[in-house]
């Protein structure tokens, strides 16, 4: 019993050291912005200023980032997960091929950041500004979303399966072949966005608006479409919708169907704003 004891305690020691940072690593980044493929694995930097860092490769897992200022830094290729990002600022920052899996970012700040092929999976983006960041074969799975601002954003080929983006405002997205299977996306805003051949298959689309949308070629097989708006949407080549489904929904007399489908004219109702709320002040 004794050996596994110190087996144990042995093992638990490595854990701890595995991410333990180098205090003159902090120092470094403090007073240089420069601190590429250092370890700052654990740290705490909350509330710290260092936009415009250079910390390409470098392994900031499971730091504790809550408010920091990263806006304009190069984080390329490094290790963000289970970080806590909490109200961080990120905006114009790269984060191409980066592994977040896990971290909170809730009512972070993002917008224009560039998030390209990076691992976000379960991350927490809850009321996260995304103002035209761009999420291009991004693997967003199981991620939460709620009210994020994803207005502008480009989310060519993303991975989104079963994301949780409840309220969230997709307005003049592009989502282009991204695929949105099994996602919640009850009530999101997707005026104007392009999902030409995005898959929406198993989704929940209730009250989803899709006004003006680009839906050329999605996939539609199993989505929930109880009173989703398509009002002046292209649906040309839609796959998988059924009329018995689209009887739930609603569109325009300019909403574009597959031959032998019909839908009934929306009738004109009030948003409330607690229903489209988005960002980190919502």
């Amino acid at each position: 019993m004794r050996s596994l004891a110190i087996a144990a305690a042995l093992c638990m020691g490595l854990t701890g050291a595995s991410l333990a940072f180098d205090p003159d690593l902090v120092g470094r980044l403090k007073a240089t912005g420069d601190c590429e493929s250092c370890d700052l694995s654990g740290a705490s930097l909350m509330n710290g200023a260092f936009a415009n860092a250079a910390l390409r490769r470098a392994n900031l897992r499971e730091s504790d980032l809550k408010g920091i200022d990263l806006s304009g830094s190069d984080l390329t290729g490094s290790d963000l997960r289970r970080s806590n990002l909490e109200k961080a600022n990120l905006a114009g920052a790269v984060v191409e091929s980066a592994r977040v899996a896990g971290a909170d970012m809730e009512k972070a700040v993002l917008a224009k950041a560039d998030f390209t092929r990076a691992d976000l999976r379960e991350v927490d983006l809850g009321k996260a500004d995304l103002r035209e960041a761009v999420l291009n074969d991004a693997d967003l799975r199981n991620a939460l979303m709620k009210r994020a601002d994803l207005r502008g954003a480009q989310l060519v080929r993303a991975q989104l399966q079963s994301a949780k983006l409840e309220r969230s405002d997709l307005s003049g997205a592009n989502g282009s072949r991204a695929d949105f299977s099994d996602a919640d996306l009850d009530r999101v805003r997707m005026l104007g966005a392009n999902m030409q051949r995005a898959d929406f298959s198993d989704s929940r689309l209730e009250r989803t608006n899709f006004s003006g949308a680009d839906l050329v070629g999605a996939i539609f097989s199993g989505a929930i479409l109880r009173r989703t708006n398509f009002s002046d949407a292209d649906l040309s080549d839609a796959i998988g919708l059924r009329q018995e489904r689209l009887d739930a929904a609603c569109g325009s007399p300019q909403t574009k169907l597959p031959d032998g489908l019909t839908l009934r004219t929306c009738e004109m109702e009030a948003e409330a704003a607690s229903d489209i709320a988005v960002g980190p002040d919502s």
